[in-house]
């Protein structure tokens, strides 16, 4: 009986490959979410001017979240909880279900930001919506670009990807620019 490993399961030519050191996908992960926090802001400003209030929806961001929770419970919420859930949810499982299909890379981009956008609009709104669907064409692209060491690899980048940006804009809303 022959033993396998995990990387058998995902991707058997790679088993010889070594995974990236864990500073690089951290650094990697950092990088990205500041990256992501940035075009979030920036799609949420063009979103705020061309759109009018009415049609913006409910305000459910993290100001919301602020004035209902404590802070340790926010922190908590905000840099743990929160990443590892909308991670499997948001990008391994779409993901990994599109990969088994066939779909391409850019395909699977643009499925998993549509994803992302429609469970936002229905939680928040359309200005949630849109800004959501940049998120998660990077969130997305981020898992992808880091999927070929294995889903481990690619859970974990984006996962703490997701978490930095989620800090930055945290105590973007703590300064009052998310208001």
């Amino acid at each position: 009986m022959q033993v396998r490993s995990s990387n058998d399961v995902s991707n058997p030519e790679d088993a010889d490959k070594p995974a990236p050191p864990v500073l690089h996908l951290a650094l990697a992960g950092l990088g990205w979410g500041l990256l992501t926090c940035v075009l979030c802001f920036a799609i949420l400003i063009v979103t705020k001017w061309l759109l009018p209030p009415e049609y913006w929806g409910a305000h459910t961001g993290l100001a919301k979240f602020k004035r209902e929770m404590s802070v340790p419970l926010l922190v908590f919420w905000v840099v743990i909880y929160s990443p590892i859930l909308e991670t499997f949810l948001g990008q391994l499982l779409p993901l990994e279900i599109l990969r088994r299909l066939g779909a391409t890379c850019q395909l699977s981009v643009f499925i998993g930001a549509i994803l992302w956008a429609i469970v936002h609009f229905i939680s928040g709104g359309l200005l949630h919506a849109i800004v959501a669907l940049g998120s998660g064409a990077m969130f997305s692209f981020v898992y992808l670009r880091y999927r070929e060491p294995g889903v481990a690899v690619a859970y974990a980048t984006t996962t703490f990807s997701r978490a930095c940006n989620n800090i930055a804009i945290l105590v973007a809303v703590f300064y009052g620019l998310d208001t």
